[in-house]
């Protein structure tokens, strides 16, 4: 899924002696009060367990962050420990850009990506490949004017076992959900900006490159960047539908991606989300 998982993670790795010293002295209120509730204390045992290893502190957070007290528990701790006081250095990673020429030519924010869209191909596998995953676009200029009015209801589902049977009713989800919202680069219309988000938000900020657009398929790439990792990437391709688009209209999505030229991305190196219970 979307890059914005990345701080919903809140990662929390394996502390060096300088790091705890630093949590210890500056966190220690917050680290009590994780400790104190059941949830962020397993959060946190997750990451411990974890090490230096990021996907299975992704997983951790997939598992283990829900949307209640507990959730502000682990935000809180996580808040204190990265963006305020720097504990845990940020990570810096490489985001190459598309192509300029490699961007769709237009772009209608107001028409081309609002209503519901489901995701049938991703890029990042780490963040781009929840089974069923739909999210809803809604155009409202008067919630944020002049900024970022293009919002996004973004859900999808953690697979409990990640071991169960694809297209298996005996599979058990976690509902997941995140929100976003873009403006658009008045210079590169296929540009789509979600900058200046708070403190609350590990202070990221995303950049979506839309490679590809029609009614029935759309293709973006991104880049993001928080508090805690710097960097990252990865590509969605949005369909009207939970199945992919019709063999031509692949074709030419193919063809958009070897236009982006990036760096290992090819149509057939996606992953394949399970859209069977959409």
């Amino acid at each position: 899924m979307i890059a914005r998982r990345l701080f919903l993670s809140l990662l929390l790795p394996a502390l060096a002696g300088a790091q705890i010293a630093c949590v210890l002295e500056h966190c220690a209120l917050a680290l009590a009060a994780c400790e104190a509730d059941a949830t962020c204390r397993t959060w946190s045992t997750c990451n411990r367990n974890c090490g230096s290893d990021l996907p299975c502190q992704l997983r951790c957070a997939d598992l283990y962050k829900p949307t209640n007290a507990s959730s502000a528990k682990i935000d809180a701790f996580s808040e204190c420990v990265i963006s305020e006081h720097h504990c845990i250095p940020q990570a810096k990673e490489k985001c190459p850009l598309p192509a300029a020429h490699g961007l769709a030519s237009t772009f209608d924010l107001t028409a081309s990506l609002t209503g519901v869209w489901y995701i049938t191909r991703g890029f990042n596998r780490q963040f781009d490949c929840y089974d069923c995953q739909v999210h809803n676009f809604t155009y409202a200029p008067e919630v944020a004017p002049m900024s970022k009015p293009l919002h996004g209801d973004l859900k999808y589902n953690v697979k409990v076992d990640l071991n169960c049977s694809e297209g298996s009713a005996n599979c058990t989800y976690l509902a997941r959900e995140v929100h976003q919202s873009f403006g658009q680069d008045p210079s590169v219309p296929a540009h789509l900006e979600n900058h200046n988000n708070s403190l609350a938000e590990l202070h990221y900020s995303d950049d979506w490159y839309v490679l590809y657009a029609s009614e029935s398929a759309v293709l973006i790439y991104y880049c993001g960047c928080n508090d805690a990792t710097c960097g990252y990437s990865g590509s969605v391709l949005y369909s009207r539908t939970p199945k992919l688009p019709s063999d031509a209209e692949q074709g030419k999505i193919a063809a958009a991606i070897k236009a982006a030229a990036i760096p290992g991305f090819s149509f057939d190196g996606m992953c394949v989300p399970d859209n069977w219970f959409c």
